[in-house]
């Protein structure tokens, strides 16, 4: 988990600081904050201290990608500026009266996070293969059932292809589609 903090030149850096280090969690300040950072960072820690031009529409941006957690701590409980992305799941706000225990929790619990979501888009990713691959096989078993063949002579023909042929079966399938194989 690589955790940036854009640096603010504040009192509150190195309160962040002092938290970290207390929770043995690695952070990395960044002194120059740029579309490169978005992408090293699975974590990306800024505050109300930033002195970045129009920083809700750079968060709100950033947020929607959903490539990097936001944590933004701020000092009131006013978050309005944030009101597209507040209740986004890669954004979070912590007050600054809180930081000491939320920080730590947030990131914890991020870590979590991101390794369930790379999970489940891994997961969603090998579903949507076989599912396509189901799909393909279906359609042609259609086009062999049009030509005269039962659904389950056309399954055995598919099959027996691809034995023949020392073939995928989803190249046959690819090859009936694409009418370049005799049946």
């Amino acid at each position: 988990m690589r955790v940036g903090i854009i640096k603010s030149n504040g009192n509150i850096d190195n309160r962040i600081e002092r938290v970290l280090v207390q929770n043995k969690i690695k952070g990395d300040f960044i002194h120059k904050f740029s579309r490169n950072v978005i992408n090293q960072y699975d974590v990306l820690i800024m505050t109300y201290q930033n002195n970045i031009p129009n920083i809700s529409k750079i968060i709100e941006s950033i947020v929607l990608e959903q490539k990097t957690l936001i944590l933004f701590i701020h000092n009131t409980l006013s978050v309005g500026q944030f009101y597209n992305v507040l209740y986004d799941r890669y954004f979070n706000v912590v007050n600054e009266q809180f930081l000491d225990i939320e920080l730590p929790n947030f990131i914890h619990l991020a870590c979590k996070y991101l390794m369930e979501i790379n999970r489940l888009k891994n997961e969603n990713s090998d579903l949507s293969k076989q599912l396509n691959a189901i799909k393909t096989a279906n359609f042609a078993k259609r086009i062999l059932m049009e030509k005269g063949y039962s659904e389950d002579d056309s399954h055995k023909f598919i099959q027996k292809k691809a034995m023949d042929l020392r073939k995928p079966r989803q190249m046959i399938v690819n090859l009936i589609i694409e009418n370049k194989i005799d049946f």
